[in-house]
């Protein structure tokens, strides 16, 4: 029982000493953090094709960081670092309105395998929507117009509110994007 006990107490005390805070602070102990602030942009390249057409809801796509990202004189994201992204919404074409999808990048992964967690969406035209636009009218009809002293006038073609069937959304393979990140990221570097 004596024995027990003395090794149930040391198994405690051991297991007390290398508990997950006090190691995580011990390999933290020579790196500072960095935070990339929310509502910052980072720009990346495209891996393959992703269009509307083709791809569905869970589906990951790549893309490449282009060049080192620096905040003062640290390199915190380095040049071909991979993002992964999620896609979350796909809408379909309809009449008058193109295709639309929503990328969620949700990691970093750095050249030496660091990872690090991302929150941000890809940003297009000015919206975290990837198309959705309208489509090209497809009718016009002439009006006449009568400018200054013109006696006979002119026919001019106004668009009317008839539109072609939308088209899918499509980021071509090779085409910078950029990201908006939605939450503050913290990254961790050696400190020299």
């Amino acid at each position: 029982m004596k024995r027990f006990v003395t090794s149930l107490f040391l198994i405690i005390f051991l297991a007390g000493i290398c508990s997950v805070p006090v190691c995580a602070e011990t390999n933290l102990r020579n790196y500072k953090s960095i935070n990339i602030a929310k509502g910052s942009f980072l720009k990346a390249i495209s891996q393959r094709t992703i269009s509307t057409s083709t791809v569905k809801v869970g589906d990951i796509e790549y893309f490449i960081n282009p060049a080192d990202v620096f905040i003062g004189t640290s390199n915190v994201i380095p040049k071909n670092s991979v993002y992964l992204g999620e896609v979350q919404e796909v809408l379909e074409a309809v009449e008058g309105v193109n295709a639309a999808m929503k990328i969620k990048i949700y990691k970093v992964i750095t050249p030496d395998r660091n990872e690090f967690a991302l929150d941000a969406n890809v940003y297009w035209k000015g919206s975290t929507t990837i198309g959705g636009d309208l489509a090209a009218v497809s009718y016009y009809t002439r009006i006449p117009h009568y400018p200054g002293d013109w006696k006979k006038g002119a026919l001019q073609f106004v668009p009317t509110s008839i539109r072609e069937m939308g088209h899918p959304t499509v980021i071509r393979a090779g085409e910078e994007v950029t990201f908006i990140i939605n939450n503050d990221l913290s990254l961790y570097k050696p400190q020299k």
